[in-house]
């Protein structure tokens, strides 16, 4: 069959950053038109989301073109619904699925502390 390190799931981290980029850029100024460009903004989100997450999968993520192309029209769906998803379990799964959460911390510094020393201080 496949690998067993389930890539298939895997995002590059430039998708995830896309993925939050693009829904914080949409939809947090989309106040200041009372929401009357909710439509047009969810459709760009859809479309350009959708296409740049196909691309960076196929590209640098090293998947096959179905691959890509149903981790597009996810991504596609996930910024074109008009909520923010930076603060909530969708975004915290996409941080997670791209490695983005992991990626402040250099090689160099190791796993993080272990707090089972709390005799340490």
């Amino acid at each position: 069959m496949s690998n067993p390190d389930h890539s298939a799931l895997r995002l590059h981290p430039a998708s995830g950053a896309l993925i939050l980029g693009l829904d914080w850029l949409l939809f947090s100024e989309n106040a200041v038109t009372l929401g009357l460009s909710t439509p047009f903004v969810a459709i760009i989100g859809l479309v350009v989301a959708g296409l740049g997450i196909g691309i960076v999968q196929r590209r640098c993520g090293g998947d096959g073109m179905g691959v890509a192309v149903l981790k597009g029209l996810l991504a596609g769906i996930t910024v074109g619904i008009p909520l923010p998803v930076a603060g909530t379990a969708v975004g915290g799964g996409i941080l997670a699925l791209s490695g983005l959460n992991t990626g402040w911390r250099s090689p160099s510094e190791g796993p993080p502390p272990s707090s089972s020393r709390d005799g340490d201080s």
